[in-house]
């Protein structure tokens, strides 16, 4: 005869779908559940005959692990952008007597069953999304009933809390300096189609010079990437404009080199700034004026957000958290004549 199968806490929690912290916590009286919600755990715990193990008491002091999920495509040239993010993000999460496990998600596995797999085999009690990814891939972890916070990535669509660089101003006030220092012939280097950072990058970029009334030459907007974040080769205009905003520093990197290969001087023929002060910048040159992304603030309050929703799942969402950027001014941009 079948032996009978086992009730556990994830049972409970999949039948209400809820997180299984949440019934661990209610299972257990503790706070962060309010006792209507207590009342129907312990309902349906009592209907499916579930009793709690001896080696499950307390099972919130042992559901103690945060993923943090970054997508593949960004582990390539951006990889060290976003293992510091990790870094701090894990650091944070010390603090708080939590760990994390980093996962990465490849787009050509399954995304139902590796995030199933990965999310709810392995004791995870809250994840963060680190860097953009496909709506399928968001609809498949908010089924999981677990919490969850996006970190430098968000979809309006979704009511997933998120925390990212203040994008638009960060790269309106970029190109401002480029106008400030004479610059009028403007163009911008970046998918516009493959992140949403890339996107409200560019908008920044387009605001300033509709403010100025600059006209925006789309023939001086160069890809760096495909749609799946693969890097291209550039593809320069037959005129060259007389400085550029690039998305990212490693893509302004490999554009210095690039145009300095066909033989343009940066900053003497074409100016150059950029965005999120990483090793790149430094290793460029000449070294670049970016903007720095504040990692070190948006990891504590990733940290912060997701113990919160692990510990209080009544707390309610907060939307897109906005963390500013400054810019770091270096050697990138020449001066052609006074502001007018």
């Amino acid at each position: 005869m079948r032996r009978k199968k086992k009730v556990t806490m994830q049972d409970i929690a999949d039948v209400l779908g809820i997180s299984k912290v949440t019934v661990s916590k209610a299972l257990n009286d503790k706070d962060g559940v309010g006792e209507v919600l207590k009342e129907k755990i312990q309902e349906i715990a009592d209907q499916l005959g579930y009793q709690i193990p001896e080696s499950e008491k307390d099972d919130l002091d042992i559901l103690r692990n945060i993923a943090i999920v970054l997508n593949e495509k960004f582990a390539d040239g951006e990889a060290g952008f976003y293992l510091n993010f990790y870094h701090n993000i894990s650091t944070e999460l010390n603090k708080k007597g939590y760990l994390s496990n980093l996962f990465t998600v490849n787009k050509s596995i399954d995304m139902k069953n590796e995030t199933t797999f990965l999310l709810t085999q392995n004791n995870i009690c809250g994840a963060i999304l680190l860097g953009d990814f496909k709506r399928s891939f968001v609809t498949e972890i908010k089924s999981l009933n677990i919490p969850c916070i996006f970190v430098d990535f968000y979809d309006v669509d979704s009511e997933i809390d998120c925390i990212v660089t203040e994008n638009i101003y960060s790269t309106y006030n970029l190109t401002n300096h480029l106008i400030d220092y004479g610059h009028r012939d403007i163009g911008f280097v970046g998918c516009i189609y493959s992140t949403t950072s890339i996107q409200d990058r560019f908008l920044g970029y387009c605001r300033a010079l509709m403010e100025h009334k600059i006209p925006i030459n789309n023939n001086w907007i160069i890809n760096d990437r495909n749609e799946e974040n693969e890097k291209i080769q550039f593809n320069l205009p037959e005129k060259m404009p007389g400085s550029f905003v690039c998305n990212c520093d490693d893509t302004a990197f490999r554009f210095i080199k690039y145009i300095m290969e066909q033989g343009y001087r940066v900053p003497d023929d074409i100016s150059i700034v950029s965005f999120d002060n990483d090793i790149y910048a430094e290793l460029s040159t000449p070294k670049l004026t970016t903007v720095a992304v504040d990692i070190i603030s948006m990891a504590k309050k990733a940290a912060d957000l997701i113990v919160e929703k692990v510990e209080e799942p009544n707390a309610g969402t907060r939307g897109v958290t906005f963390v500013k950027g400054n810019i770091i001014y270096r050697d990138s941009v020449k001066r052609v004549r006074d502001n007018i």
